[in-house]
Formats: structure tokens, C-alpha cells, sequence
């Protein structure tokens, strides 16, 4: 005789007007419940979910419930994505505005992921009006895991074991139960994909974990991922693979290892996803966007991101042509870092050296008349400008940065995480050791732990040399008037004219302001007493304020053309 159960799966009751009895009743109740949410929207929507799993925690849940769930996902979704391009379209967010942006996005994914997974038991499966949904959830539940992992990504940190082992374990149950190659539709916005694609797609992304790419990079990639994922797929044979990961085990994909399968291992080739982009990349090479890649409208890719990935992707491993590291004990450097502060300490021991050579020599003529240095002469010698003791004061509050390796080109620096906030890719950097001041260009940023950073920097230049710039006419610039007073010296614009090497050879360049630049502008250039005219070449480095470009010294002058 069997036992009646009340309980069963799929016999929870709704009140009329609840979201959650059914698809339509979402949709209904959605379009009357968000316009009242405003700009709060998401954040109400996640506390209204997380409600929802919490009195439904001891009921069995069926189709209407699961339905109501994708239906308001599906809803929700452009919501979360203006959120999502409102992060990656500026650069210089503030870090609270930045962590409030963050913590909606993952709030949103981890209450959904966590109603989701009440679903995904035996139970479901044997249900028939269950089991047909269950593909999308599971994709959807992947597709948020790689959110988690992307912005962990954004701020050059690295997923735990605990994240791997629920991702690989997840795929595992969805493989188990034959629904790892069904076609789905994740969001209406979105191409046809797989779990499986969806899979792929984060494991590719996490091969990127090197810290020498920009959030906008990431996420950009991690598009082409998605995009690509469907040329591969996982195979239980280790034959000709390029890479490997273990569903048993809390560990990211890797290149395989010798032995042959074991366990859980899983296997996929590259070769057919870096095909297309080896030829996109020679269109870009040539001066034109590829015409897929233009359909794709995917913003961050170019050129030199796409060579980047097909290395990284390749079907078998390439090594970079790396300078020797050296490990180095006990080595720090005094770091600082915005244009106009590095001009004001670089160009400091000049200025400090010239004005002693001014008070020797009249020390030297009071000597030569009087025999002796007088009053007068003291009296003469100006005492320190308060720029002046403004910098000093500067130089003397610089963070410190201790070197962990060096090699012919870079340095690898730790430092710890707090008042570092402003340590980005591509950040200009000044480095002192004693008194010399050598300019680098951050490489690569890896957080090891929450409270320390690792940077690598490339030596842009070793001995950089403070100069000023005026126009072809000569006329000095006018501080406050024409540009903030911390950029103007010696009645110019500030710049650093540095020696550098690029594409294998040596070549003069200057760095500037960015909005100060312009391909074949010529201007005066003082540097330590001297004078040339200059024209500027095409740029080599940018950053968010400013620029290095080539220069051609066109002749030296005697002296600045008078206005």
C-alpha cells in the first residue's frame, strides 16, 4: 500500500497576486511592482527573492515556482546590465560608488543562484514539467558564477578552491543527468548556447588569471569566449588537448598533465577558437576592424587584445620571450606617482644644484672683493620658496615599495593593499632609490591576499630629464589662466623627456598630457639649460591623463624666440 505525501514535489499553494505562481503571474505582478522601485530596483528585487527562499525553505517546490523565478530573472536582466556597463564605461569611478555597484551585482546573483539550486535534485529530475527548465537554470546559475569570477578578475584577485569545486561539481550533476549539450536561450539579448558553452566559456576566461589585463579587457574577453565556445567541446580523451580541468577537484583549468585520464578529468582543444582570431588579428594588423567582429560589438577588443588571447588560448603553449628575474632581498624603493608631482621631484635636484651654483658664485665675488663672505651677500641668497618646501615635504612622505625580483626591463614590487587604491594597468610611476628617479609603467597587478599587492613594473626609463614646452611663437604660459599652475615651469608646460627603448631600438620621447598632444605639433623644449625645437611623433604609451610619444629633434636653439 503505498504512502500518501502531501509534500510532494510541486504541491507548494500561492496566494492570488504572488509572484511566484507561474510565469504569468511574475510578469503581471512585475510590470505593476517595479516602475514604484525607481532606482532601487535591483536591490528590491534581490530582497524579495532571498524572502521568497526563505519561507519556502521546507516546501517542495514545482513549475510554478521555478517558472516564476526564470520569468523574473529574464525581467530584471537589462536592469542588471545597465548596472553592469555603468562600472565598465568609467575608468575613474570612485572606490565607493565602485564597491556599492559590485555588491549589486553579486547580491543579485547569489540570491538567484541560491533559488535556483533548490531545484537541482533528483526530485526535479524526475519531474516531466520540471526537467525541460532545468537546462536554462543551470546555465543561468553558471552564467552568474561567472559574474562572481569576473569582478574578482576586475580587481586582480583570483577565485578560491571553494568557488572551482562548486562550478566543476555543478557541470558534473549536469553532465550526470544528460543536460550539459541541450541548445538554450540564456536572456532574449543573448545567442544560442549550452550549459557545456557557458562552462567553456568561464574556464577560458580564468586561463587569463595573469593580472596584465584591464577589467574592460576581461569582460571583453570573457564576450569572445561565449561567442566561441561552441567551436570546442569537453571530451573525456586526453589526446591532442589543450587544456584540462578535474570536476572532482577545487582547482581552475590548466595545460594537461602527463598520465593520461584520471578521475573526473575533462578535455577541450583550441585550435578551431584561435583559427578566426589569428585571421581577425591580421585585419586589425592591416588597419580595419574585421567585419564579424563588428557585428559582434564587443567593446574593449582590438588588435592587441586579440594577440593576447591567442597566446594565452593556443592550441599549445608558446612562452614569452622574458628577461631573466633575479630575486632581490632587502631592496625598497620611495614611489609616487601623477605628472605634475613626478615633474616637481625629478626636476627637484636641479633646481636645488643650480641654486647652490648661484650662491657660490656670489659668495665667490664677495671673496674676490672683500676678502670675505659679507652680510649683504647672505642677505641676498633668497630663502626657500614655499613650492620649494613643498616638495620637499613631499619627498619626504612617499610610500616605500619593497622589490621582490628585477630584470633588464622591470621590477616586481609588493606593497600592501590599503592606500593603494589608486594602483591601476597602465599607471606612470616614479621609483627612487637614494637620489635617483627612474619612471616605469605598471605591467601587471596580482592581490596573493587582501591585504598585499604584487605590481610588475616596465622600466620605461632610468634617468628621465624634467622640460618644459612652450609654442612655436615662444609665448610663455600663463599659470591659472591657460592650465592648472602644477603643470606650468619656467613659463612652459611641464613634460619629461625620456630615452627609451621600443620595437628593439632607442628612441628620444617625451611624456605630457594627453590633451596637450597632437601628431606633428612643433614646440619649444627647454631641458636643463637648453633649447630645441621639437616635433611629436606618434604615440607609444597612453594613459587616463597622459601620453608618451616619439620626437624628432628638429634643431637646438640658442634661445627661446621672444613673443
Amino acid at each position: 500500500m503505498s504512502k500518501l505525501d502531501f509534500l510532494s514535489f510541486g504541491a507548494a499553494k500561492r496566494k492570488a497576486g504572488d509572484p511566484f505562481g507561474g510565469a504569468q503571474a511574475a510578469s503581471d505582478w512585475y510590470e505593476e511592482w517595479a516602475p514604484q522601485q525607481g532606482g532601487s530596483l535591483v536591490e528590491a528585487l534581490c530582497a524579495r527573492i532571498a524572502l521568497f527562499s526563505a519561507e519556502s525553505a521546507n516546501a517542495r517546490l514545482g513549475l510554478a515556482e521555478l517558472e516564476s523565478l526564470l520569468a523574473l530573472n529574464s525581467l530584471s536582466w537589462p536592469q542588471l546590465q545597465a548596472v553592469r556597463a555603468q562600472y565598465l564605461l568609467n575608468n575613474r569611478m570612485p572606490r565607493v560608488l565602485e564597491e556599492q555597484l559590485r555588491v549589486q551585482i553579486l547580491r543579485y546573483a547569489e540570491v538567484f543562484s541560491t533559488a535556483y539550486q533548490r531545484f537541482f535534485c533528483a526530485d526535479a529530475l524526475a519531474d516531466a514539467s520540471v526537467r525541460p527548465l532545468l537546462p536554462l537554470a543551470v546555465a543561468r546559475v553558471l552564467a552568474f558564477r561567472a559574474d562572481h569570477a569576473l569582478w574578482l578578475y576586475f580587481r586582480h584577485f583570483s577565485p578560491d578552491p571553494v568557488f572551482w569545486l562548486n562550478v566543476n561539481q555543478l557541470y558534473a550533476w549536469a553532465e550526470r543527468a544528460g543536460l550539459e549539450s541541450l541548445p538554450l536561450v540564456l536572456y532574449d539579448d543573448r545567442a544560442g548556447t549550452t550549459i557545456q558553452d557557458e562552462y567553456i566559456a568561464l574556464l577560458m576566461t580564468a586561463l587569463l588569471d595573469a593580472g596584465n589585463l584591464s577589467a574592460r579587457q576581461v569582460y571583453a574577453a570573457h564576450q569572445l569566449a561565449l561567442r566561441l565556445a561552441n567551436r570546442t567541446h569537453l571530451l573525456n580523451d586526453p589526446a591532442e588537448a589543450s587544456f584540462m580541468v578535474d570536476l572532482a577537484r577545487g582547482a581552475p583549468p590548466a595545460r594537461p598533465r602527463a598520465g593520461g585520464a584520471q578521475g573526473q578529468q575533462r578535455y577541450w582543444r583550441t585550435a578551431d577558437i584561435c583559427e578566426p582570431m589569428n585571421a581577425w588579428r591580421i585585419v586589425y594588423d592591416s588597419g580595419r576592424m574585421p567585419d564579424e567582429l563588428r557585428r559582434l560589438n564587443i567593446d574593449g577588443l582590438d588588435g592587441g587584445l586579440l594577440h593576447r588571447l591567442v597566446h594565452e588560448w593556443a592550441d599549445r603553449p608558446t612562452p614569452y620571450q622574458r628577461a631573466d628575474r633575479q630575486s632581490v632581498n632587502g631592496r625598497s624603493f620611495e614611489v609616487a606617482h601623477r605628472l605634475a608631482v613626478l615633474h616637481k621631484l625629478i626636476r627637484q635636484p636641479d633646481e636645488v644644484r643650480a641654486k647652490q651654483d648661484d650662491a657660490s658664485f656670489d659668495d665667490a665675488g664677495a671673496l674676490r672683493i672683500y676678502g670675505f663672505v659679507t652680510s649683504r651677500s647672505r642677505l641676498r641668497q633668497a630663502p626657500a620658496s614655499p613650492a620649494a618646501e613643498a616638495t620637499a615635504t613631499l619627498a619626504d612622505s612617499l610610500p616605500t615599495w619593497h622589490v621582490e625580483d628585477q630584470s633588464t626591463t622591470g621590477l616586481g614590487l609588493s606593497l600592501a593593499s590599503t592606500g593603494s587604491e589608486w594602483v591601476n594597468l597602465g599607471s606612470l610611476i616614479g621609483y627612487r632609490e637614494a637620489d635617483t628617479w627612474g619612471l616605469g609603467i605598471v605591467r601587471r597587478i596580482k592581490r596573493p591576499a587582501p591585504e598585499k599587492l604584487f605590481v610588475g613594473l616596465e622600466i620605461v626609463s632610468e634617468r628621465p630629464v624634467a622640460a618644459s614646452l612652450r609654442a612655436e611663437d615662444g609665448r610663455p604660459v600663463v599659470a591659472e589662466t591657460q592650465m592648472p599652475a602644477e603643470r606650468v615651469w619656467q613659463g612652459g608646460e611641464i613634460a619629461l623627456f625620456v630615452g627609451c627603448v621600443r620595437e628593439g631600438r632607442k628612441v628620444n620621447a617625451l611624456i605630457l598630457a594627453s590633451a596637450s598632444y597632437a601628431l606633428g605639433k612643433q614646440q619649444y623644449m627647454s631641458a636643463r639649460g637648453k633649447h630645441f625645437l621639437i616635433a611629436l611623433g606618434r604615440v607609444l604609451e597612453k594613459g587616463a591623463d597622459w601620453c608618451l610619444c616619439e620626437i624628432e629633434l628638429i634643431r637646438p636653439v640658442e634661445a627661446l624666440p621672444k613673443p
